[in-house]
């Protein structure tokens, strides 16, 4: 007994010692943001970039992305261990697949990293060294979707789907934000012996020094009448905010002078954009309620939270999400949370939200104005949102995707 203790505590030992030696050992990490052009993935991939070096300042990271012009954010300048190598390859879908299992492969190989990171959901088929996935396409393993979309998207899904999991398999390691998105992907991939599916949420921006709201946005926030519901959404069908503007009369019923801002933009020359935008504008005025819609325009990263700050509360009714970016900003922002009933949800705001049935906008309506009523219940969910954030502190994430990595190259 005393030497199965002994031989146990010397592989438990070494074990530690190479744990940590890893952490001190140079790493190189080369990450492949092509297809990253904004919104969500870019927020998550700035904030990786900025703490990664920060709980491993012995590795050095290479990001790939699209050329300045093809993108609708900028890396900070000050992001040390990280390079950054601007490409045109992969700006199309068929140049994309060509990218993922030729181009970064190869660029892999010549600069010797030790793990590649395939940030934007696809991996290679044939990776040049051990591979980590990260999946934050909530559409490809989502049924929910088949409801928004026509014949030629499912059957573009169903495409990208498989690309997925040819990428999965050949992985160490696949990660997700949410125990919902892990258990829908299930349904679809088995991992094979060995290989681990992680979930990491997503986390809270790390706010700037010197915030930057330019003067419209405040002039027309101001303006608005209160209570104040937000929604900081695009206007993609999931995003289900024509049953949001459909609950807006009975709400205006019982809070007259209530605004609901939405973060959309009017001028927006994207066809596929601009024709959501019309319904929803369209829906506003059968309802009688154009003058109380706000149209924000697209927001900066600091508008954001000066919205959410602004709002009392906000209002969350998509019907499918990878993560929900926008509840852990809300929380952030101490804005109360009133959300679709969903495991989504769930897994993101816990007790911090209240929730509602999102195909009623009845059910949205007497959730919303439950809580306006309910000042208390609003200051309760501010608190308890308070804790549920703290598992959203990007070093702690960032230590997460740190061990990830780690066990790629260990295993």
């Amino acid at each position: 007994m005393f030497m199965k203790r002994r031989s146990f505590l010397h592989r438990h030992g070494i074990e530690r010692l190479f744990h940590d030696m890893l952490q001190v050992l140079p790493m190189l990490v080369a990450i492949d943001a092509i297809g990253i052009r904004g919104h969500g993935g870019a927020a998550v991939l700035v904030e990786l970039l900025r703490w990664l070096p920060r709980v491993r300042p012995g590795w050095q990271f290479h990001v790939f992305l699209l050329e300045r012009d093809l993108c609708e954010f900028e890396l900070p300048d000050d992001l040390p261990g990280v390079t950054v190598t601007r490409t045109r390859e992969g700006d199309s879908r068929s140049a994309r697949m060509n990218w993922v299992n030729n181009g970064f492969p190869a660029r892999v190989k010549a600069m010797k990293a030790d793990v590649a990171f395939a940030f934007a959901n696809i991996g290679a088929r044939q990776p040049s060294c051990q591979q980590v996935v990260f999946c934050q396409q909530a559409a490809v393993f989502d049924n929910k979707y088949a409801a928004f979309w026509k014949i030629d998207v499912h059957l573009r899904l169903a495409f990208m789907r498989k690309q997925f999991i040819n990428g999965f398999a050949a992985s160490r390691a696949v990660i997700v934000q949410t125990t919902d998105m892990r258990d829908r992907m299930l349904q679809y991939y088995r991992p094979a012996a060995g290989q681990q599916i992680h979930v990491i949420p997503s986390g809270c921006r790390t706010p700037s020094e010197n915030p930057l709201i330019r003067e419209e946005i405040k002039q027309k926030i101001a303006g608005t009448s209160l209570p104040r519901l937000v929604y900081i959404s695009h206007p993609w069908k999931h995003k289900n905010i024509t049953n949001l503007v459909n609950a807006l009369p009975e709400i205006l019923r019982h809070f007259p002078q209530a605004s609901l801002l939405l973060t959309l933009d009017e001028n927006r020359k994207s066809r596929t954009y601009a024709g959501e935008v019309a319904k929803i504008l369209r829906a506003a005025h059968q309802a009688g309620v154009t003058d109380k819609v706000i149209m924000l325009g697209t927001l900066q990263e600091d508008e954001v939270e000066y919205a959410l700050c602004e709002s009392d509360l906000l209002v969350f009714p998509s019907t499918a999400e990878s993560f929900g970016l926008g509840l852990v900003e809300a929380m952030a922002a101490n804005c109360p949370i009133a959300v679709a009933d969903l495991p989504y949800a769930h897994d993101v705001a816990g007790d911090a939200a209240c929730y509602f049935d999102p195909h009623s906008p009845a059910a949205i309506a007497t959730c919303v104005i439950a809580l306006l009523r309910d000042r208390e219940k609003m200051a309760a969910l501010c608190v308890a949102g308070e804790v549920q954030r703290q598992q959203y502190d990007y070093r702690i994430i960032a230590e997460k995707f740190a061990r990830v990595f780690e066990d790629a190259v260990n295993e």
